[in-house]
């Protein structure tokens, strides 16, 4: 039987069914329908995320072990000195080894002496050195476990990097996203046979990593507990030094996480993404994150775990809600909990036609049934006040009406003759 999840809101609560059941159809695909209140909206990925192969990382573990194993070192402890003058032969492996990682040839770039200086800064290396380097791997194996790094990360780019390493190690990618399904390759062949799929599929992937790796709402032993008897998923022991701000992300029919890497919430460009069940990693301006997989619609919602209780009910806390304008760019938007369920609605019935499988399914369940129909009814019971704070994201935004059909450009005049409201037009600019 299907395991919904939910979203609570104090005393409130609407459920969103993430991922398609184990048993249920569509195997390989790894977005879900929804078919509770959010009625027919039955998407469907057409290009589901790949997973991706691992090679053996420094701290990737073998099936059965625990997260991190001994990454190797870069020189025996102390005896690297820390001034910029020093060379000698003990620090000529660890500059020969630099300059081929780097493709620079004897005499390019900085001395051996800087070189032998800098890479003895933990906190230059997390900065500047590329995740793949043993020298990275080195330096946040030594780094103390109860201490986080992220806060010593200097950059957008440097946090990415880490992101990136953290990700090539972490196994929430090797779990098999249906019973037989592939289980990444490589390094996760063993571990990945291993492991059950998750009970609420790509919410399991997303609810994972962020459980793995948040620095802030820890969950507590029961939680945890709950969360592995009743939706699989495996928290661990993390150490706090790869503990990040990490975000659970969703749209329509799907989760995947994203991480905030500068300080304004409010700025989509505050934020990096990536899909946890293939560690692809993608930007704000994306077109990834524009595609029918994931925000297509032109909408979604950030948001951290505050609980998992006894019926299997997830408890999310919405932080940002940003909806994309006539221009492609993202903006943030302030909406209480039933005004997300209703631009929710209508954002993603607004461009359905757009999204072939889920189009096709709806003509399918209701043969006949029109665009307008179909809108008509999702906004029934939306307040005016509603559809008037949504109408200027939608303002310049290109839409269609049937399969196939010409795209029409969304403005005023359109969008009153769509939602069909005659006390809506002296609500709008």
């Amino acid at each position: 039987m299907n395991m919904p999840s939910y979203i609570l809101a104090g005393s409130r609560f609407f459920c969103r069914l993430k991922c398609y059941d184990p048993d249920s159809i569509v195997p390989l695909i790894r977005r879900s329908p929804s078919s509770d209140i959010f009625s027919n909206m039955k998407n469907n990925a057409t290009t589901p995320p790949q997973p991706q192969h691992k090679p053996a990382a420094p701290f990737f573990p073998g099936a059965g072990a625990a997260f991190f194993g001994p990454a190797p070192t870069l020189a025996p402890a102390g005896l690297l000195q820390r001034t910029p003058e020093d060379t000698g032969a003990m620090h000529e492996g660890i500059a020969d080894e630099y300059r081929r990682s780097h493709g620079l040839t004897e005499g390019d770039g900085i001395s051996d002496a800087e070189i032998v200086y800098h890479l003895s800064d933990p906190v230059f290396v997390l900065n500047h050195e590329p995740h793949t380097s043993r020298a990275y791997a080195a330096t946040v194996n030594a780094w103390p476990a109860e201490r986080p790094i992220w806060p010593v990360l200097e950059s957008a780019s440097a946090k990415i990097i880490f992101l990136r390493f953290v990700l090539h190690f972490d196994q929430t990618n090797c779990r098999p996203y249906s019973p037989g399904s592939g289980s990444g390759g490589g390094s996760c062949e063993a571990t990945g046979a291993a492991l059950e799929t998750f009970r609420n599929l790509c919410q399991g992937f997303a609810t994972q990593m962020y459980t793995r790796y948040t620095a802030t709402g820890r969950m507590d032993a029961d939680t945890t507990g709950r969360l592995a008897s009743m939706g699989r998923i495996e928290v661990g022991e993390v150490p706090a030094k790869f503990h990040m701000p990490i975000l659970i992300a969703s749209v329509p029919g799907h989760a995947f996480n994203a991480v905030q890497i500068a300080d304004d919430a409010a700025d989509v460009q505050s934020y990096v993404f990536f899909e946890p069940q293939s560690d692809r990693v993608f930007m704000p301006d994306s077109a990834l994150l524009r595609s029918g997989m994931y925000a297509g619609a032109g909408y979604f919602e950030l948001s951290r775990l505050a609980g998992f209780n006894e019926r299997g009910q997830y408890n999310e806390t919405t932080t940002q809600t940003f909806l994309v304008n006539g221009s492609g760019t993202f903006t943030a938007i302030t909406l209480d909990q039933t005004q997300r369920i209703a631009v929710h609605h209508l954002m993603a019935n607004l461009f359905i036609v757009d999204d072939p499988a889920t189009w096709a399914t709806l003509l399918s369940n209701r043969p006949g049934i029109t665009f307008e129909t179909n809108l008509q009814e999702i906004i029934t019971g939306m307040p005016d006040a509603t559809l008037a704070l949504v109408f200027p994201y939608l303002n310049g935004r290109r839409f269609r009406r049937t399969a196939g059909g010409v795209m029409e450009t969304m403005d005023r005049s359109v969008y009153l003759q769509l939602m069909n409201r005659p006390d809506l037009a002296g609500l709008l600019p």
